[in-house]
């Protein structure tokens, strides 16, 4: 993906719900397009800051355990083609308990304390 790409993301998916949540920090990894200089400026002139990112440690998204889930969850339902994954994926993400992201989300401070004990290194997370 392509910075110009990333803008219209987060233009379309990130603008109206960071403003409507009250957040105060947004999260993403450190990939090409996320540093881009376009997308820097364009967090910048929305008034979005960025959480400081560890080029080692992409474990500390936590959207990460999420997928994890249901990687295993899909798995036990071995679909056989793609309109099944497609099928499964959807009821799955739509199923998951609201309660598993917000520990999830509220788990941020502890690994992101841990990840500053470890200097930067991989976690448990």
């Amino acid at each position: 993906m392509k910075g110009a790409n990333y803008i219209e993301v987060l233009r379309d998916h990130l603008l109206v719900p960071y403003a409507i949540h009250e957040c105060e920090v947004f999260m993403q990894d450190s990939c090409p397009a996320h540093r881009s200089k376009v997308v820097q400026k364009f967090l910048t002139d929305n008034n979005i800051p960025v959480l400081d990112w560890p080029g080692n440690s992409p474990d500390l998204n936590p959207i990460e355990n999420a997928w994890n889930e249901m990687k295993k969850a899909i798995a036990k339902k071995r679909p056989t083609n793609i309109n099944e994954l497609k099928q499964a994926l959807t009821k799955l993400w739509v199923e998951m308990d609201l309660s598993y992201f917000t520990k999830l989300a509220t788990s941020m401070p502890k690994r992101i304390g841990m990840v500053i004990q470890y200097k930067g290194n991989m976690t448990k997370y």
